[in-house]
């Protein structure tokens, strides 16, 4: 019943998994197209940013040289009567003859931006006015006193030739704005009469209604602004107001002079940038008399003397661009949703390979599985069949040395004894009897040690099972030590020195009757092989290589020569110094008990230096 349960339930969850895998597979398919449909479209904008706030440069260009023309013809116009020669009765009201004057109004009254022309005398009375009747007309006004007016102390400090260029103002008429209200800008320039003789200024008043009116042509739904160099509104194309800083301000003049407080524009200079929703273009008007600007109309930029500093800020709404949006929003739209059946269908698809997949992955790991357990198997077997191979490659090379050494060791006394038994069987003679039978005894001893060193060495191949336990190299040493007398010695007779140097290490896991034979054996061979010309020693030294433990035994003995006596250095029976007493069992046997501990060997000797052996411990 719980199988079949479990059956169901595995059963049921199949259709929400594969679901899962589709809706996980669309996303990470979906996810890096909709980033890149975002940054496609953020990027999109920012080129119909680009091009709306290039067009808008263009249109601010253009409305740039309605203002310039008018100012060129204003300077051009005013600078005329710097040259010319008047009258000395200038101050009696006849400036000049009355023929030219006429035929000179006569000839600007079809120009209906001109709108006053006056010559003032050096106390700011007025000596001749003109001024526009109507469209086609002008004619003589009633006269005024402009001393206070600033356009007039402007006037007097100018020298011959210059030319002082007004800010635009509204225009004033006994000191009171004229109603309704005009846009005036005037060029004034210092007179002369026909003795060089300063008399008074000429004032050009040019009516700037015209050129506002060119300006605040649309070419969509943008905004135009002009304003001074304090920000101030001149003119826009949001309200009928003209000058609304010098007027009295309605609510929506107020509200459009509060609107143009835009944090991004910090400094003066041209630029476009995104603001309250709008794309906002400031660009600084250049009327061609500006004394930083590299390109000037005029040579000569003293002529003209002016404060204006001029810019145009067109606002383009956030309804427009919302509108200009729409176009690359439904792309965008129309995009994601085909990328999304695409998508679903490519998942749809993937996830029923993956199912697939996924089962034949199933059924190749449990084949895995099972292989690798008969891998792991197999290494196991192979590897304990690889140790008894190599125990018995290494028991076969030790039985041989050792079959052949006890073969060629027990041939001669054995053949001796025979030809002594066969002479003693032979001969009957007391005498003969009585010199033979040592030699019999010492025979015998031979073939009794020969089989004591045999046993000694059949007990090390046949202990297979050693008691290993942990030892403490430096108390086993230090017991070793106690075995021989020319260790115990006086100290000041320094006949030999044991050093340790176990820092290292200093316990191993081990057979300690094997270590405490091996240990004395070399302790034995280092006292036995020493030399008398020098202060004897022997140093036991522990260290870690690749992670194995190591034993160096150094000594400053006798040495040997290995180029001559190597192959034989660990063999039976075999001696390498003549005058000093020995069998040479010792290294065999520490050789044989070593490897019966897994256990490695190496030697380097030079004569009359001393000999290292090296010891490396299987990794415990």
């Amino acid at each position: 019943m719980n199988c079949a349960h479990l059956v169901m339930c595995t059963v049921r969850n199949q259709p929400i998994r594969m679901w899962n895998r589709i809706i996980k597979t669309s996303l990470a398919l979906y996810i890096p197209l909709l980033i890149f449909t975002l940054a496609w479209g953020y990027l999109q904008k920012q080129d119909l940013i680009n091009s709306i706030a290039l067009i808008q440069r263009r249109n601010i260009l253009n409305k740039s040289y309605h203002l310039a023309d008018q100012c060129e013809s204003l300077i051009d116009i005013t600078s005329y009567w710097s040259n010319a020669v008047f009258l000395p009765t200038f101050s009696e009201g006849r400036p000049m003859d009355s023929i030219f004057i006429n035929e000179y109004i006569r000839i600007i009254q079809k120009d209906e931006v001109y709108d006053q022309l006056r010559f003032l005398d050096l106390h700011g009375n007025e000596v001749l006015r003109y001024e526009r009747v109507n469209k086609d007309s002008m004619g003589t006004g009633e006269l005024q006193n402009k001393v206070h007016r600033d356009y007039f102390q402007k006037g007097l400090s100018l020298q011959k030739g210059q030319v002082y260029i007004s800010p635009i103002e509204l225009n004033k008429e006994h000191g009171v704005i004229e109603v309704p209200h005009k846009p005036v800008i005037r060029g004034v320039t210092p007179i002369f009469d026909s003795n060089k003789n300063q008399v008074g200024l000429a004032v050009t008043n040019f009516n700037m209604n015209k050129v506002f009116g060119l300006m605040k042509g649309r070419i969509s739904e943008d905004n135009f602004y002009l304003v001074d160099k304090d920000r101030n509104v001149i003119t826009t194309n949001l309200s009928e107001s003209i000058l609304p800083h010098q007027a009295k301000m309605s609510k929506l003049d107020s509200s459009i002079q509060r609107k143009l407080q835009l944090k991004s524009l910090i400094f003066e200079k041209d630029t476009f940038f995104m603001e309250k929703g709008s794309l906002w273009v400031y660009q600084n008007v250049d009327i061609g008399f500006e004394k930083n600007v590299g390109m000037n109309r005029y040579t000569d930029l003293t002529r003209v003397v002016t404060e204006n500093d001029w810019a145009i800020i067109q606002e383009t709404p956030p309804s427009y661009i919302r509108k200009q949006l729409q176009t690359i929003r439904r792309n965008l739209i129309l995009f994601n949703v085909l990328t999304l059946i695409v998508i679903a269908l490519i998942a749809l698809g993937y996830a029923r390979t993956q199912k697939e997949k996924k089962n034949f992955i199933n059924e190749l790991k449990k084949k895995n599985k099972a292989l690798l357990e008969s891998q792991a198997k197999l290494k196991s077997t192979n590897r304990l069949v690889k140790q008894s191979n190599d125990r018995l490659q290494l028991r076969n090379r030790q039985l041989e040395d050792f079959n052949y050494v006890v073969a060629h060791n027990l041939k001669a006394p054995v053949s001796s004894m025979s030809i002594i038994v066969d002479m003693l069987s032979k001969s009957g003679d007391q005498e003969t009897f009585k010199e033979l039978f040592p030699k019999l005894e010492t025979i015998s001893s031979s073939i009794s040690t020969l089989t004591e060193d045999v046993q000694t060495y059949i007990s090390i191949l046949s202990n297979k099972d050693l008691d290993l336990e942990n030892v403490n190299l430096l108390l086993l040493l230090k017991e070793v030590e106690n075995d021989f007398a020319e260790t115990l010695l006086d100290n000041k007779r320094k006949d030999f020195e044991t050093i340790y140097k176990l820092d290292a290490w200093h316990t191993l896991k081990c057979s300690k009757f094997y270590m405490k034979s091996i240990l004395h054996n070399f302790l034995s061979n280092a006292i036995k092989y020493r030399r008398m010309d020098v202060s004897p020693h022997v140093i036991f030294e522990t260290c870690w290589e690749n992670e194995r433990k190591v034993l160096y035994i150094r000594d400053n003995g006798l040495g040997m020569d290995l180029n001559r006596h190597g192959d034989n250095l660990f063999k039976l029976y075999k001696r390498f110094h003549r005058n000093v007493s020995g069998k040479g069992m010792g290294l065999f046997i520490a050789k044989s008990q070593l490897e019966a501990m897994d256990a490695t060997i190496e030697v380097q000797s030079t004569e009359n230096i001393g000999t290292t052996f090296k010891i490396k411990f299987k990794r415990s």
